[in-house]
């Protein structure tokens, strides 16, 4: 028994040296070939995963089930012991209440069909979509431009797929990593993998190239950008039938700067018909919003108001236009002639000089007119002769009594009534003052029983309003309404509505067609409406293009883009020539209309004289 024992003592003693004489063992061939996989994401991760505050969303896709493999064990084993002090670590989604989009992806994956599993389950409330993944594929030779395809259709960007392969004359695997370019240069939508790098001596080669921004240069490459004719913020001029088309306006500017910064080409794809904007919705969005909720354009813009829905789901931009809603209202009714010879004075003012002429008049006739008393020097025709002061002109000659200074007084006050007067009429005909009618708030609108007409896109913005609300809005019918000849008719007399449009549109509109029909702007009805290009939830452009029109604000190019599509001068009456300008006809009528006016009383005054001369005289036959 005692043999036995020590025979097992021996047995006991030499296992572990063996196997630690195995674990020590290095295997014969290229050291390079040697791979150790609890150690492949770890120099990624410390490399590249390295934002604040930033965590690294893991998951796993065998088949059905998301049970990770030994060796996908080993890689997530590995990846947190090196990383336990400084990694935050995701297995699984946290409640939409509560998560936030992970910037950072590491997906092993069985095969092909297990990562379309897991691609097929990112939402954009869990991932950002313009983030950084790194995909670990079990699958011995997978398709791989089957892979990068599914990835572009996703529009995953910067995302490395690492594989295992065994050259032909090599015995050992190894793994490498592939990525691909879809803006390459003379290879403008191609996915065809390459690779980055090959993981050797316990690291990657060329790591630090990796993640290359795709986004800094398109190469020349086009994008496929959404739009619809809104002027003057995409205006579309088509030479002809079958000729070239043309596309200017403000938010084009900022997509031709956009172009050359970034070196992509723009391809505008047009939604017309009736309907145009159309409306975001989970599933089945309409118009320019289900091209680009479905991906079909890269991104849209035309006058796209920032609101709810589209916000849900699509992907706004940093504002465009920072704008507003506003309500064009027509114009005052024109005065007619006799109104701007009365309106110098207001309607107190006249009663006071009229009451005051009359008074005078009649004082006159008591103090040197009536006929029970006789003085000396009487004042002939008092009604008449301060009607002549009054206008003016001369009076008869006067002793220096009483009646001298009655004269000069009633003399010196109409001087001073009549300087006034000409001011104020010269005033009001060189007066830049506002012709818009009274409707500068919603009440006014209201109380003047005028409709709404607006789009039904913009009418989200006002259904909720209690003093607008939808039963005093009148829609258009489809998107393509003719907005110039709405606002035309608008600036006609008798037009019973406001038509409600960006403040854009109606100062390209006053520009073009302010000498034909003029509207203007209510004052206080507005509402802020900031306008944004919006891009598909999946894209990977929003951040830097956001960027670059962030700096056209700070720079005030956008401003000084939107000049060239408004002009207030009609608005304002500014003159290009700093002379003064001639008085016009409409200013002078009412004189010339008056005085005829005057002479044709006049001329019936003499016809009714003769008329009674000549009954007098036979009466006195």
């Amino acid at each position: 028994s005692a043999i036995i024992i020590a025979i097992m003592h021996l047995l006991v003693l030499s296992v572990p040296k063996t196997a630690g004489h195995l674990l020590n063992a290095k295997p014969s061939g290229n050291p390079a070939t040697v791979t150790q996989p609890a150690s492949l994401l770890t120099p990624i991760v410390q490399t590249h995963y390295r934002v604040p505050e930033g965590f690294v969303a893991v998951r796993v896709q065998n088949g059905g089930h998301s049970n990770p493999s030994h060796q996908q064990q080993d890689l997530i084993d590995g990846l947190m012991r090196t990383g336990h002090d400084w990694l935050a670590v995701s297995f699984d989604d946290l409640p939409a209440a509560e998560r936030r989009p992970a910037y950072y992806g590491v997906f092993l994956v069985a095969g092909y069909r297990s990562l379309c599993t897991l691609l097929d389950g990112m939402t954009p409330g869990a991932y950002q979509f313009d983030g950084l993944y790194t995909i670990v594929i079990e699958q011995r030779r997978p398709k791989l431009h089957d892979v990068m395809e599914r990835l572009w259709r996703c529009r995953l960007l910067n995302v490395v797929v690492i594989v295992s392969e065994k050259r032909a004359n090599e015995d050992e695997e190894r793994y490498v990593a592939y990525t691909y370019h879809p803006y390459r240069e003379h290879r403008c939508g191609s996915v065809e993998p390459y690779a980055v790098g090959q993981y050797a001596n316990g690291t990657w080669t060329e790591l630090v190239r990796w993640y290359a921004k795709r986004t800094d240069n398109f190469n020349g490459c086009p994008l496929v950008i959404g739009t619809i004719p809104i002027i003057p913020c995409s205006i579309i001029e088509r030479d002809g039938p079958g000729g070239s088309t043309t596309h200017k306006g403000i938010e084009v500017s900022q997509v031709d700067d956009l172009s050359r910064r970034f070196n992509f080409t723009p391809q505008y794809r047009i939604s017309n018909g009736s309907t145009r904007w159309g409306f975001a919705r989970a599933v089945n969005s309409t118009g320019l919003m289900g091209w680009i909720q479905r991906g079909e354009v890269d991104f849209g813009l035309g006058s796209i108001g920032i609101s709810l829905s589209r916000v849900q789901h699509l992907r706004p931009g940093i504002a465009s236009r920072f704008g507003q809603l506003a309500m064009a209202i027509p114009p005052k009714r024109p005065d007619s002639s006799v109104e701007k010879l009365i309106k110098p004075f207001s309607r107190q003012t006249w009663l006071c000089v009229v009451l005051g002429l009359a008074g005078i008049s009649t004082l006159a006739w008591a103090l040197f007119g009536i006929g029970w008393r006789r003085v000396a020097d009487r004042l002939r025709h008092p009604y008449y002769t301060v009607w002549v002061l009054t206008m003016g002109g001369p009076c008869g000659a006067l002793r220096m009594d009483s009646t001298r200074l009655f004269v000069v007084s009633l003399v010196l006050n109409m001087l001073v009534v009549r300087t006034l007067y000409h001011a104020a009429m010269f005033e009001r005909l060189q007066a830049s003052a506002s012709l818009a009618s009274e409707l500068d708030t919603l009440e006014q609108i209201n109380r003047a029983g005028k409709m709404y007409i607006m789009h039904k896109t913009i009418a989200l913005f006002f259904n909720d309003n209690p003093l607008v609300g939808p039963r005093r809005i009148r829609h258009t019918l489809h998107d393509n309404e003719n907005w110039e000849e709405l606002l035309y008719q608008l600036s006609r007399p008798g037009s019973d509505f406001v038509v409600t449009l960006p403040l854009d549109c109606i100062k390209y509109y006053v520009q073009q067609y302010g000498n034909r029909g003029l509207v203007y702007v209510g004052k206080h009805n507005g509402i802020t409406y900031n306008t944004a290009f919006f891009y598909p939830q999946t894209t990977a452009l929003q951040a830097p293009f956001s960027a670059r029109v962030l700096a056209y604000h700070s720079a005030g190019l956008v401003d000084q883009w939107a000049q060239a599509f408004e002009d207030g001068r009609y608005w304002s009456n500014a003159k290009a020539d700093p002379e003064p300008a001639s008085l016009a006809w409409s200013h002078l009528s009412g004189a010339f209309y008056l005085c005829g006016t005057m002479h044709l009383l006049a001329v019936c005054v003499f016809v009714a004289e003769l008329g009674w001369a000549r009954k007098w005289r036979k009466a006195s036959e």
